[in-house]
């Protein structure tokens, strides 16, 4: 190759050398945490999975030992995952869905000789709630401090569920025909009060500790002929609804954000 191909040539590449190398070089950085953006511009996707209880004034046993919560009675065995979908990591909704294993739990009476209360149906959730995280809002823009990212995590939370309650022989959906509406025994509310601890926080995709009280205003179902209750209610007619009850939970876990 000539002296002038090769100059003409290194004429062409160089320019666009001049725009790559800088951009390169930017987006091999590491990104810093942003308390209100994350790592996918103005959304924010938190994926989370938890453990813990569900309380319940029943006393119980689970493979002949006692599992009571203290002051309250049985600890229904709860787990679940959820997705939030936030803008600016501040406002948004989360999808859920949980259970509660309430089969494997063998009521107790509560005195010697009398009779044991009804048993416990296992519990299915599917949750669509609005994701408020209140103090992101103080948060300044840039703001990549651990401080930042604590106050992010904490998460209010409202919205309508999906709720399953069954047996092996019997189920809300069998309930809800019994009864002439399914919504009396299908449809409920969760509440979420979520408080979370960063674990990683050095970068846009961080891990957090999170600790989750879970308020379920549900529907009361008695399945079985009465012999299992989701909740500890004196049942009425087996074709009228009956009512709503409050259960909570207590769930501890892990949330990644994206």
């Amino acid at each position: 190759m000539s002296h002038m191909a090769r100059f003409v040539a290194q004429r062409r590449v160089m320019p666009a050398l001049t725009v790559l190398v800088p951009a390169l070089a930017l987006f091999g950085q590491p990104r810093a945490a942003h308390a209100d953006l994350g790592s996918l511009g103005h959304l924010t996707v938190g994926m989370a999975l938890s453990a813990g209880f569900q309380t319940d004034s029943r006393t119980c046993q689970v493979a002949g030992s006692n599992r009571n919560a203290p002051g309250t009675g049985c600890a229904l065995l709860a787990a679940g995952i959820d997705g939030s979908f936030l803008w600016r990591g501040r406002l948004g909704v989360a999808l859920g869905l949980s259970s509660v294993a309430g089969q494997s739990s063998v009521p107790q009476a509560s005195e010697p000789g009398s009779e044991a209360p009804p048993a416990f149906p296992d519990r299915v959730s599917v949750a669509l709630a609005l994701d408020v995280r209140p103090l992101a809002f103080f948060v300044t823009d840039g703001d990549r401090s651990y401080q930042a990212r604590l106050l992010h995590g904490l998460r209010l939370g409202l919205g309508p569920s999906f709720e399953l309650v069954r047996t092996a022989l019997d189920s809300s959906i069998g309930a809800g025909s019994r009864q002439g509406s399914m919504a009396s025994a299908l449809i409920g509310m969760h509440t979420l009060i979520d408080g979370e601890i960063p674990l990683l926080s050095q970068s846009a995709n961080a891990l957090s500790l999170r600790m989750s009280v879970r308020l379920l205003y549900v529907p009361q179902i008695a399945l079985n002929d009465g012999s299992v209750l989701s909740a500890p209610f004196t049942p009425g007619d087996s074709d009228q609804p009956q009512g709503y009850g409050l259960r909570t939970q207590l769930l501890f876990g892990l949330v990644y954000y994206l």
